[in-house]
């Protein structure tokens, strides 16, 4: 088997800030090449030549200027015009040493729809790229005036019969206009110019606002890009793979930091097109396929240690070697750490080894932590919003291993059933990194998103969870102009617990002194109409403050703690006859709650 490596390219308008930073930045996270965007060059003092020894001084091939707007499809009267545009920015391209540009079907109004004249004036262009020994890649925009399908644009192509004139592939433009990789059936991959890869989410909207705003990099959004890729590759295409990316994220966040997110995606892309070749060798070890939680991390406080043992946790043990205590409340397990500053998650895969291989082989950067020649591995991937993530694997593996156990510690059976979800805020321009990290090297699939009103703004929620296994984590962006955001702090900020009887623990919280939100009366008069529940059940309910839902067949209890001194707030829920949410219905009244 061979390894699938395609040079690497960016397009500088998926980079913040001037030309030259954005050009530092991709050679510094390992770019092969750039595609320099033409607005970016009209805006830089840089001349073509001095961005080309820039480039060349990075380390960096120049491997496409675009775009070229609107030069095909017009009137035979206005095509001089066209001509003379076309011929300076070929200059430009020849100056920055590119080998090809992009030539973006017509757009405008008075476009006209004649694939033969089309095809005769790009057949036209051809002969003045030529000039240059420069290439043409023709794209089909997906908001194009008559042309907005790949096909069309390959048939425009064929009709030009140019051997400078050939097809441009964008996954965007195909598959947000509902076109699959089979669009490309019969296309040779000596005739694709160039190969630009974007992911997106599925979203409702105008494609061209969907193109400039939402794009993102692969294994963030929800497009089958690795299926476009496959196709292209096994048709012999053997150029750069090249992002490019609008969006409101990227043109905010520091380039270094972008640049390096877009080296990850395509590793990870490159991985998932080799997985489905069948002589080209994997990048990585495969995403695990059962993900379980193992525990959670805090930091020492008299105040937690009480609040644990309020809750019914007990001491299970003490690592052999570190200053962390192990909780244990049934199959709950919580390490209160010394030396922790901010909250971390275990989690369970076998072999755990592997999950680390391919953090290192995607680029995600390892937790430093000190250990004992004896200590369990218990390898460590940072999250982009800063969460250490440690994996334990089996037998002496197992993060368990490194405690000695206390000598009157309750069974794993006895108590709460575990951690059921855990809850993390992400600030706006780390989401689709987050998101990469928990897809891309996790392997956690996405749920709907689902938005709530918060007091002062919304939540947008998202939960991931695993193919096979109990892990749930739930994402949550916070857009809101109030200061108070401890509630909602960056990293873990809810722990949710799963019993078996909501009922009965609540009752034993409220006696043993543990702080729960007070639930308005107006939200029990209210369930009490949409739901058929007894007088004496929505009593109890009402007494205790414990939040209801159902779906279907499917039931939900929940009770919240407000948010605590650490900055995270606590759940415990129980699930009732397949019930898979999150209670989504009650989450304004519980960020109303935890306002107060």
């Amino acid at each position: 088997m061979s390894s699938l490596r395609l040079r690497r390219g960016i397009a500088t308008v998926s980079l913040s800030g001037l030309l030259a930073d954005k050009l530092t930045a991709a050679a510094a996270a390992g770019f092969d090449g750039v595609e320099i965007f033409d607005n970016d060059l009209i805006a830089s003092p840089l001349s073509p030549a001095e961005v080309a020894k820039r480039c060349a001084d990075l380390g960096l091939s120049v491997d496409l200027f675009q775009p070229v707007r609107d030069v095909e499809g017009v009137s035979p009267r206005a095509f001089a015009t066209a001509e003379r545009r076309f011929r300076a920015k070929l200059a430009v391209a020849a100056g920055l040493g590119a080998r090809v540009v992009l030539v973006c079907s017509n757009v405008q109004a008075d476009a006209v729809d004649d694939p033969d004249l089309s095809a005769a004036q790009l057949a036209r262009l051809g002969d003045l790229a030529a000039e240059h020994d420069i290439a043409i890649a023709y794209e089909a925009l997906a908001w194009g005036r008559h042309v907005d399908r790949v096909g069309r644009a390959w048939d425009i192509v064929q009709l030009a019969d140019h051997s400078h004139v050939t097809l441009a592939v964008d996954t965007f433009h195909m598959l947000s206009r509902g076109d699959g990789a089979e669009a490309l059936d019969g296309v040779p991959g000596g005739r694709i110019g160039f190969l630009q890869v974007a992911d997106a989410p599925v979203l409702d909207m105008n494609v061209l606002e969907w193109s400039r705003h939402h794009r993102s990099f692969p294994g963030q959004g929800t497009m089958d890009v690795a299926a476009v890729v496959e196709k292209v590759v096994s048709a012999g295409y053997d150029g750069p793979l090249s992002l490019e990316v609008f969006s409101d994220v990227v043109r905010e966040a520091p380039a270094a930091d972008t640049a390096r997110d877009a080296i990850r995606s395509l590793a990870y892309l490159e991985d998932e097109v080799a997985r489905r070749l069948p002589d080209a060798e994997p990048v990585a070890p495969a995403t695990p396929r059962r993900l379980d939680g193992a525990f959670v991390e805090l930091s020492s406080s008299a105040s937690l240690e009480d609040l644990l043992g309020r809750l019914g946790f007990s001491i299970a043990g003490w690592h052999r070697h570190k200053p962390v205590v192990w909780w244990r409340n049934g199959g709950a397990n919580v390490l209160v750490n010394q030396a922790a500053r901010t909250p971390a998650l275990g989690l369970r895969a076998s072999p755990a080894t592997d999950v680390a291989r391919r953090a290192a082989q995607l680029g995600w950067s390892s937790v430093t932590v000190d250990r004992a020649a004896d200590d369990t591995p218990l390898p460590g991937i940072t999250s982009p919003v800063g969460i250490p993530v440690f994996v334990s694997g089996e037998g002496s593996d197992d993060w368990r291993s490194d405690f000695a156990e206390g000598p009157q510690s309750p069974g794993p059976s006895d108590g709460w059933a575990g951690i059921d979800h855990v809850g993390m805020g992400v600030p706006e321009g780390r989401l689709n990194e987050e998101v990469s990290f928990l897809h891309a090297l996790l392997g956690l699939q996405a749920s709907p998103l689902e938005e709530f009103v918060d007091p002062h703004g919304r939540v947008r929620s998202r939960a991931f969870e695993p193919c096979e296994g109990d892990l749930r984590l739930v994402v949550n962006v916070l857009d809101t102009t109030d200061a108070r955001r401890e509630a909602r702090a960056d990293g873990i900020n809810q722990i949710a617990f799963a019993c078996h009887d909501l009922v009965r623990e609540v009752r034993r919280l409220r006696a043993n002194g543990v702080p729960l939100i007070a639930v308005p009366d107006n939200y029990y008069d209210d369930l009490a109409a949409r739901f058929d529940l007894t007088p004496d059940r929505v009593t109890e309910l009402r007494e205790l403050g414990i939040l209801y839902d159902r779906v279907g067949d499917g039931e939900l209890l929940q009770a919240f703690t407000p948010v605590l001194g650490q900055g995270f707030y606590l759940e415990l829920l129980e699930r009732r006859h397949g019930y898979r949410g999150y209670g989504a219905a009650n989450a304004h009244v519980r960020l109303a709650a935890q306002h107060l």
